[in-house]
């Protein structure tokens, strides 16, 4: 039971305490390759014997660690992916990057985008306008682009086997939209491993000229690509001075979404 403070409210500073303890136990074990001896534990975890064997002996009884009969090594057991389950086959990516959609338009004064691969295109699953909404031809929910000319298209490419990328090319060709867009595999290949290596993506005027667009990844627990968010305005705009000064916005906006999806940075 927590206690009470003076002025009559709990203090839950010790339950807060266990909890995190639980909490490290559970991250300690995740990550290491075999079953655990407790002193190992105790050790690894910063804790003493007797509090770590109470807490393991906690996530033991409600299943989500085991204890091998033969070396009393511990490790833990699946509830914890079921659990995962459960939540990632409840998670709604677009009611999770809403907010920081609204919020990077505001930030930046361009239209956002939230876009995730479908049927060897890229569909626009939100859209949030920006002030330039006049100027620059805009997607709407639910409407398809190409892969290869839109720097969400591109960066989701990069997961692309050489096999994938065949078949995207005999299945829906590589159109030229404008002068800039890249129409051959080797070419292609070449942007995406240019892409890979810095960890976002353009589209300069490769699908309409006077507009220009810049792509983050959007990951998941399996450090997947799930989604990518980005930006779109006038070439104007969209300066290589401008983006040089603001792409950590679109950035950190990507990793908040992907932590909210699991996703760890190294």
């Amino acid at each position: 039971m927590a206690r009470k403070k003076q002025d009559g409210t709990k203090d839950l500073s010790g339950a807060n305490q266990s909890s995190e303890k639980l909490l490290i136990i559970m991250e300690y074990l995740a990550v290491q390759a075999e079953p655990v001896r407790l002193l190992d534990i105790a050790k690894g975890t910063g804790m003493n014997t007797s509090t770590a064997s109470r807490f393991l002996a906690a996530l033991e009884t409600r299943g989500y660690i085991a204890q091998d009969k033969s070396s009393g090594r511990y490790y833990l057991t699946y509830k914890i992916c079921c659990l995962a389950n459960k939540v990632s086959s409840r998670i709604d990516i677009r009611q999770i990057s809403l907010p920081y959609l609204k919020a990077l338009s505001q930030t930046l004064s361009c239209t956002s985008n939230l876009v995730v691969e479908y049927d060897l295109s890229v569909m626009y699953l939100d859209v949030v306008t920006g002030p330039q909404q006049m100027l620059v031809p805009l997607r709407y929910i639910g409407s398809v682009a190409p892969m290869h000319c839109t720097g969400a298209g591109k960066l989701l490419l990069t997961q692309f086997t050489d096999e994938r990328l065949i078949e995207l090319v005999e299945l829906r060709g590589l159109k030229s939209y404008t002068e800039n867009t890249i129409t051959t595999l080797n070419g292609l290949k070449t942007e995406l491993a240019s892409i890979s290596e810095h960890g976002y993506a353009f589209d300069n005027e490769e699908c309409e000229i006077g507009t220009r667009c810049v792509a983050a990844p959007i990951r998941d627990y399996t450090n997947k690509i799930v989604a990518v968010l980005s930006i779109n305005g006038t070439t104007a705009k969209l300066t290589d001075e401008y983006i040089d000064e603001n792409l950590h916005y679109l950035l950190d906006t990507a990793g908040q979404i992907s932590a909210q999806l699991g996703y760890e940075s190294v």
